[in-house]
């Protein structure tokens, strides 16, 4: 599946970019940015909206021994994944 993103908000922390354009996407890589939809993609308005890198969270630390609330693998993956957080 091809994804077309136009009108984004586009954060590359790496490059220190932080601008509007377009992305076009293939099963989950990065194929052009600023380009236009290839001929049958799905073409998706990100006005107001942004696309960053997906967020490591390297200190995460799930079902804390002696804590009285003790979360799941899928309950902390689902509060990252609703904070952008992509892996932890």
């Amino acid at each position: 599946m091809i994804l077309h993103f136009t009108n984004a908000r586009l954060i590359d922390p790496e490059a220190g970019t932080d601008e509007t354009g377009s992305l076009t996407v293939k099963d989950g890589l990065i194929l052009a940015r600023d380009g236009k939809a290839p001929k049958g993609a799905t073409v998706i308005d990100c006005s107001g909206k942004c696309l960053a890198p997906g967020i490591v969270d390297i200190g995460v630390k799930i079902g804390e021994p002696g804590e009285r609330h003790r979360e799941s693998f899928r309950s902390a993956g689902l509060a990252a994944a609703a904070g952008g957080v992509t892996t932890i």
